[in-house]
């Protein structure tokens, strides 16, 4: 598997969060956004990644193993907002990549992509509702306030020359048509409105 990484900032700060940890014979890929209007993005996304990298590297055989990781981080996160007296939050999509599959769990709108056989497949479904006046508000995310117990998770098979995107709403809104063709190309810098990320993995 190749991986190829855009991240680029549409402020003075990417609050967006993508870490890659290869394990014993699988890696685990996590990309958090950390959620506008509260406090603290970029801590909020890097604390979630690395809470969940921290759980699932210590304990990849569990059961319940995405519930757990995502509790896990869930805590650090409100450890952290307790410390900063702040209100803090991320959506975040976390994966597990072998040879032959992939298992992807999330909550709130960092997406997964699966292009194959020149179809692009949207994996995730975003959790947000819309509030009007063009605006979307996450339903689900990490804030430190606790986790349902339904977090979804699914399976897919990986066949040699699929390639998946995962990618924050800043990247896929002006982009998700590049996307379709099966190239993740820099966004250009007069069209974007939002940090933008986007981790290409390719199936070898």
């Amino acid at each position: 598997m190749t991986t190829e990484l855009f991240t680029k900032g549409f402020d003075s700060q990417n609050e967006d969060y993508c870490k890659v940890v290869e394990l014993e014979g699988r890696t685990l890929v996590i990309m958090a956004d950390g959620m506008g209007g509260l406090s603290l993005g970029a801590e909020a996304a890097e604390c979630v990644c690395e809470g969940i990298a921290e759980y699932v590297s210590k304990n990849f055989e569990a059961d319940n193993l995405w519930q757990d990781a995502f509790k896990y981080a869930d805590d650090k996160l409100r450890e952290l907002s307790i410390a900063n007296h702040s209100n803090m939050g991320a959506a975040v999509t976390a994966l597990i990549i072998t040879e032959t599959s992939c298992k992807v769990a999330w909550q709130g709108n960092v997406r997964l992509y699966l292009y194959r056989n020149c179809q692009l497949h949207q994996l995730t479904t975003d959790h947000v509702m819309n509030i009007g006046y063009w605006q979307k508000m996450l339903t689900r995310c990490l804030k430190g306030g606790g986790l349902r117990d339904d977090i979804p998770v699914i399976s897919i098979p990986l066949q040699t020359d699929d390639i998946l995107f995962l990618c924050t709403d800043g990247f896929y809104n002006t982009h998700e048509q590049d996307l379709s063709s099966g190239n993740a190309s820099a966004p250009k810098e007069g069209i974007m409105n939002d940090d933008a990320t986007c981790l290409t993995l390719k199936i070898n």
